[in-house]
């Protein structure tokens, strides 16, 4: 967490000091566009991805939807690939049999975002959101004993309206195209937190469990959710920082772990009605805390210590206006992991939404 604010100190200062040698690049390269923008351009909102980049005016409103997929096809230890015969040789901490059988192969997770914004007053903006995400995990199935040879491959899957979050952006500064802004709400995740699939035992039998966390539909945990936001911008460019936690406040018997992230971006005008951005991301998610008693399986996500840890990914993306409203498109791929534990890793992820403001 130290670190993640020592980073945005140094944003801040690299920015200050570099502000005068972009506004002059700016107008040195695109001196024949200045004057051919509206107030409003495609980079008024941040790239799709970010949450809470802006805020509004008193009395406007604004809509959305997002969808989000995320491919998962590696598994992981640490910062290090992981082969199926290494996973199957390491310990199972639930007792018989005595070595992890069950192997994740990949994972899919689609995601629908509903939100709102409406602004009260020029210093409170309101926003809202509902998620919904489905899951879908392949899996490979190994002998205990012996030769450990595979027994064969199932699939797992779960959908549910996940969680539910309200915050209150709080504009700290407005002038000289600057904007500066704080974000605190809380989320109540409602997914259901008990969910059953047939699997195959290592028995070679099929049977009834309790899924493991990642498949799960919620962890039912409130959490409190802050972040700061900074934007610039210098006529056809503007750049951002971002931080933003997420701290679990209530829980029942687990829940996901605590994170922190950093965003710094950057976006350019195309033209009147587009502009690209370049996104890097930096992730700090905790393990589980707590323990369900019920999930016992001799795989590597029935362990809440195999959850979490550090990436850093780069996104690439795009905002276009429309007559009405405008959309964004966003895709990331991870450039450094360093995962607790064994895992699976993210691969990519892609973005896509509208907005719509009034």
């Amino acid at each position: 967490m130290k670190r993640i604010y020592l980073s945005w100190l140094l944003l801040a200062i690299s920015i200050s000091i570099s502000s005068k040698s972009m506004q002059d690049m700016s107008q040195h390269d695109h001196h024949h566009e200045s004057g051919s923008h509206s107030k409003h351009t495609a980079k008024m909102h941040g790239p799709i991805g970010l949450m809470g980049d802006h805020f509004h005016k008193k009395g406007e409103s604004m809509v959305s939807i997002r969808y989000m997929k995320m491919s998962m096809n590696q598994n992981y230890f640490n910062s290090r690939k992981i082969s199926d015969a290494e996973i199957i040789q390491l310990p199972n901490p639930y007792g018989m049999p005595k070595n992890l059988s069950v192997v994740p192969q990949d994972m899919d997770m689609d995601m629908i975002m509903l939100g709102a914004m409406h602004a009260p007053t020029d210093y409170i903006t309101l926003m809202g959101m509902a998620t919904f995400n489905a899951k879908s995990m392949n899996l490979t199935t190994y002998q205990p004993m012996m030769n450990r040879n595979a027994l064969g491959d199932f699939t797992t899957k779960s959908s549910d309206l996940s969680m539910l979050n309200i915050s209150a952006l709080l504009k700290i500064y407005d002038k000289d195209n600057s904007k500066f802004h704080a974000q605190l709400g809380i989320k109540k995740n409602i997914g259901k937190n008990a969910l059953n699939s047939q699997v195959l035992m290592p028995m070679g039998n099929i049977g009834s469990v309790v899924m493991p966390y990642g498949m799960q539909g919620g962890d039912k945990s409130l959490s409190l959710l802050s972040a700061i936001t900074y934007t610039k911008t210098y006529d056809v460019w503007k750049i951002g920082g971002q931080i933003n936690s997420q701290t679990n406040i209530k829980n029942n018997d687990w829940s996901f772990g605590d994170s922190d992230q950093l965003n710094i971006w950057v976006q350019r005008d195309i033209n009147n009605i587009s502009a690209w951005s370049l996104r890097v991301k930096v992730q700090d998610i905790k393990s589980l805390d707590g323990v369900d008693k019920n999930i016992r399986a001799p795989v590597q996500t029935a362990n809440p210590l195999n959850y979490g840890g550090q990436t850093v990914s780069l996104g690439i993306g795009i905002n276009i206006l429309l007559p009405q409203g405008s959309i964004g498109l966003e895709a990331f791929k991870p450039i450094s992991r360093d995962l607790n534990g064994p895992q699976m890793g993210l691969d990519w992820s892609l973005q896509a939404g509208y907005h719509l403001s009034f």
